[in-house]
């Protein structure tokens, strides 16, 4: 109980500061970071909550986030291998 009680109160501030400061720093950052398929006119109500969200994770359980985080970066790699492999066997033929 504590500790979603923790993770609720992490969740809360770091979505208020991030939707309070948007323009001053939060949009410029994602401009500079994003490519423009993935902007949109709401970013704000898609970036904000999902930013509080992997804080939140990140102060109540770090070593999980790290581990899940490390877990993607892997299989992303597998398949990014394993889609060259593939299309290198389909221009062969």
């Amino acid at each position: 109980m504590t500790v979603t009680l923790i993770w609720l109160i992490a969740f809360a501030v770091i979505l208020f500061l991030c939707l309070s400061r948007w323009e001053a720093s939060v949009s410029a950052l994602l401009s500079k970071l994003l490519p423009a398929v993935l902007r949109s006119e709401d970013d704000r109500w898609v970036w904000s909550p999902a930013i509080a969200v992997l804080g939140a994770t990140a102060i109540v359980r770090p070593v999980d986030l790290l581990l899940t985080l490390i877990l993607i970066g892997l299989i992303g790699w597998v398949l990014v291998k394993l889609g060259g492999w593939a299309m290198n066997k389909v221009d062969q033929h």
